[in-house]
């Protein structure tokens, strides 16, 4: 959820008292529970009735055939993406209306400044870490490692490159042989 709000990604709760200010434009994101795809009595075009949840609630999207068709891949149960919604408020209630998605991952792609790596000094293995981490990427995040040493102290020593910081990586560098745990800058 930080690296959403980094974003500027809106949750559910967040979003109601905002629409029915008049506030129109979101981006959201949720988990796809479920989809229902009907055909326009008038034109025969196809639309759905997309349900998602996010940590505050569930809520339906109506998705528009162009914006159905562009998407049709990512709504799918289970799948976790970002949204760009338009809502509608009236009598009480809000109504929501996809313009698009993408897969969370991307949208929050590098939405973290860094990470700090905390490593046990002794059996950190450096060519493991190395490994994980891939090619170094201008547009990406600082990497900090931090060892414990005598005394109650810590070690940190960044990284002189950046390096792109989505799920895969993260989840490649916490299961490095010596890494106690990971945490954002």
């Amino acid at each position: 959820v930080p690296a959403l709000r980094r974003k500027r990604v809106d949750l559910l709760a967040d979003v109601l008292p905002k629409a029915m200010s008049g506030a129109e434009a979101f981006r959201m994101a949720g988990v796809v529970r479920r989809k229902q795809e009907r055909a326009s009595a008038s034109s025969g075009e196809k639309f759905a009735f997309v349900t998602f949840s996010d940590p505050t609630g569930e809520f339906e999207v109506l998705f528009p055939p162009e914006s159905l068709r562009n998407a049709r891949e990512l709504l799918e149960p289970g799948k976790c993406v970002a949204l760009r919604i338009r809502a509608k408020a009236r009598d009480g209630e809000v109504r929501f209306f996809g313009d698009g998605c993408e897969p969370i991952d991307r949208a929050i792609e590098n939405a973290v400044a860094g990470l700090r790596v905390h490593i046990a000094p002794r059996s950190a293995e450096i060519d493991a870490l190395k490994a994980r981490l891939g090619a170094a990427n201008q547009r990406g995040g600082e990497i900090i490692l931090v060892a414990a040493v005598e005394g109650g102290r810590e070690i940190e020593v960044k990284l002189p490159e950046r390096y792109t910081l989505d799920n895969a990586v993260r989840g490649a560098l916490k299961t490095a042989p010596g890494v106690v745990f990971v945490e954002d800058l």
